[in-house]
């Protein structure tokens, strides 16, 4: 028996799964958010979130909404929650929406699990909500998130210079985006035939 039965998917690839957060997983995500480098990444230099911050993250996100989808980003082996990954600003009108990824484990860094979670969330935003341009934003200095991104097919669409001050360094804030066009959403269309 597999480790995550306890998951319901929304969808899932070789190494991860997407599956909405659980309240039990908020004190190991607790844990990773007491990580400087982490939140560093996602803007939050020098911030450390205690366990009441996350429950309040996740009480904010679990309830459902036509603006937001938040799912946990779970390794597929163990089943333990490893990240979380979101579309937010959704525009059902235009077919738009924003990105925002993180993989909280360290130890998954630089690993697939972020370009692999990324893409199905993209095939998901394209093919269960519509969407025709996902849009992100990520700072310079963060060169593994970059290629991830680039993997999945995202392309640097702008940036905005200085925006980020990290000791007397600024970085930029680039913007990346991805067209329907460029999604393949085939392993998706197939998983849906599969819970037939």
């Amino acid at each position: 028996m597999h480790l995550w039965k306890h998951l319901i998917p929304s969808c899932w690839g070789e190494r991860v799964i997407l599956a909405r957060l659980r309240r039990e997983d908020i004190p190991e995500i607790t844990r990773y958010f007491q990580n400087l480098e982490l939140t560093t990444y996602l803007g939050g230099s020098g911030v450390s979130y205690s366990l009441e911050d996350e429950q309040a993250y996740f009480e904010s996100v679990s309830r459902s909404s036509a603006a937001q989808v938040t799912f946990g980003v779970y390794e597929r082996e163990s089943g333990r929650v490893i990240g979380g990954i979101d579309l937010r600003d959704i525009n059902h009108r235009h077919g738009t929406a924003e990105l925002g990824v993180s993989i909280h484990d360290p130890a998954c860094w630089s690993g697939g699990f972020g370009s692999e979670a990324t893409r199905l969330m993209v095939q998901y935003g394209v093919f269960h909500l519509g969407l025709h341009n996902i849009l992100l934003r990520v700072f310079a200095f963060n060169t593994r998130a970059i290629r991830a991104y680039e993997k999945v097919g995202f392309q640097v669409c702008g940036r905005r210079t200085g925006t980020v001050r990290l000791g007397d360094q600024r970085y930029d804030t680039i913007f990346m985006e991805i067209t329907a066009d460029r999604v393949d959403t085939s392993a998706l269309e197939a998983q849906i035939t599969l819970l037939e």
